[in-house]
């Protein structure tokens, strides 16, 4: 079986978002939950406290190790919210990620330069592991980075009434320890995105020979083809998810890492419901506080 064109993929989108657009009206809403009280200030940018996974020779600088550290030996990664020295570590990781490729470095964001843009890292024993940023599409802003080479494709998304975000900026430090991170990432992007701030889908632009994992893995599909990405002077694919995808997935899934073995997604290393839903709480206190 052939692999379907861009042009078909949008146009599954499209009734996917549809579908969703008549289940969430006829849906009652959830009833928002409570700020989670005694939060301090630093201690709200952590969204996810804590999960084991095997930490060995992370070659990161370390954040501060006041607040953030895990004691000498432990093998815990938790997810926050990047502000400061986070922030600049987050940026210096997708600078090696990307050097390491031979890509072009983009430049380092920042919430000042792109306020539309929201950046989480995975971290343990005060070193940054991984990290993920998410820009959301807004009218009469600048348009999204993806809009440089696949302005059309994202024209017939918004058009048809899609709220569109964008995630970029991915990279995990390590291999061995590289799918629970990218789990928790993207789960947690999903979240902000698509429960906090209402979002139907997320574009990314991925290096053609990483379209294959993110459609096995995420269930992306490919909605613009192969172009020069000359942000980064290499090709790019446009690929897209509906978030009610994602959600399917992680509704069957998430938390059962027994079934590793009968699925090739990610979704597994989701968040099992008790998780997700502290998670939640703890994004939509930071859009209360006005902090994303």
């Amino acid at each position: 079986m052939t692999d379907p064109t861009p042009k078909t993929s949008i146009r599954k989108t499209l009734d996917s978002l549809k579908g969703e657009s008549a289940r969430k009206a006829r849906a009652p809403k959830d009833e928002r939950s409570d700020t989670p009280p005694g939060m301090s200030d630093d201690g709200r940018l952590v969204v996810f406290d804590g999960k084991s996974f095997p930490v060995s020779d992370l070659a990161t600088h370390p954040l501060d190790r006041g607040t953030d550290g895990e004691p000498g030996g432990s093998s815990v990664f938790k997810v926050r919210l990047a502000r400061s020295r986070a922030l600049y570590d987050a940026g210096a990781l997708v600078e090696r990620r990307y050097s390491s490729r031979g890509y072009d470095v983009p430049s380092t964001p920042g919430s000042e330069a792109d306020p539309r843009m929201v950046t989480f890292v995975a971290y343990s024993q005060g070193v940054v592991v991984g990290t993920v940023s998410i820009r959301l599409d807004m009218p009469d802003a600048e348009p999204l980075a993806a809009d440089t080479l696949y302005a059309e494709e994202l024209k017939q998304l918004r058009t048809a009434g899609a709220r569109i975000c964008e995630f970029t900026r991915l990279a995990v430090d390590t291999e061995a320890s590289s799918k629970p991170i990218l789990a928790a990432l993207f789960h947690t992007a999903y979240l902000f995105a698509y429960r906090v701030r209402g979002y139907d889908c997320a574009v990314i632009e991925v290096n053609p020979r990483h379209v294959v994992f993110y459609r096995r893995a995420l269930r992306f599909e490919v909605i613009g083809a192969e172009r020069l990405n000359r942000r980064v002077n290499a090709p790019a694919v446009l690929l897209c998810v509906t978030f009610e995808a994602i959600s399917e997935g992680l509704a069957k899934f998430a938390g059962h890492l027994e079934l590793t073995r009968k699925t090739n997604t990610l979704f597994p290393y989701g968040f099992p419901p008790d998780e997700e839903a502290g998670v939640l709480n703890r994004l939509q206190a930071l859009q209360d506080a006005d902090l994303v």
